[in-house]
């Protein structure tokens, strides 16, 4: 019974909870604010279209000559309405492809440099602190992993400064048995360097 108590818990954990939506608040409202501007143009372009078609039709914007069938008109009008609002969808979805790749490698350049330096910190590398351009998101990630690289640095620095101070007290060790124990220090620190870089 425990047991599916814990798996339940664990599942509802999981789940996406309503004040969980907004994970990234600037980038999630900048993005959606502007979705929701250029759908707002959209929709005032094809109504100010589909309005100025009908007014040429009914105001004469045509030249009909003699006996006007107005199923002709009609049928005209729908088919300049339809290239209209067709022409209008398709430069929108051209603002919206553009402003949505450019705004994604707003994104996905930081992600793609902090998975690189993971990778060169799981390599056991030390790699150098994560610049990001001005127009990027997540800032505040970068400094945090750049505090990650600053502490990683730093205890490389010291275990180098041990490994030194240990290599010099072997050389000065004047019995067998501390030799021994210095020699099980540094293989332990050799073992715990390679761990932790």
């Amino acid at each position: 019974m425990k047991e599916d108590q814990k798996i339940e818990a664990i599942r509802r954990s999981n789940q996406r909870k309503v004040r969980n939506i907004l994970i990234h608040r600037p980038m999630q409202r900048e993005f959606s604010f502007m979705l929701i501007a250029l759908f707002m143009v959209s929709s005032a372009a094809i109504a100010w279209v589909i309005h100025q078609t009908i007014r040429d039709a009914a105001f004469g914007g045509g030249f009909y000559f003699g006996k006007v069938n107005p199923f002709q008109i009609l049928s005209d009008v729908s088919y300049q309405i339809i290239i209209r609002v067709t022409l209008v969808l398709i430069f929108t979805l051209i603002l919206i492809g553009s402003y949505g790749i450019t705004f994604l490698h707003r994104a996905a350049g930081p992600v793609f440099r902090f998975r690189q330096t993971l990778l060169k910190i799981n390599r056991g590398e030390l790699p150098s602190e994560i610049t990001l351009r001005e127009g990027d998101f997540f800032h505040e990630v970068a400094q945090d992993i750049n505090v990650i690289i600053k502490r990683l640095k730093l205890t490389h620095e010291k275990m180098t400064e041990l490994k030194t101070k240990l290599n010099d007290a072997h050389h000065l060790a004047t019995s067998d048995e501390l030799r021994r124990k210095i020699e099980n220090m540094q293989a332990m620190l050799d073992s715990f360097s390679k761990e932790a870089i």
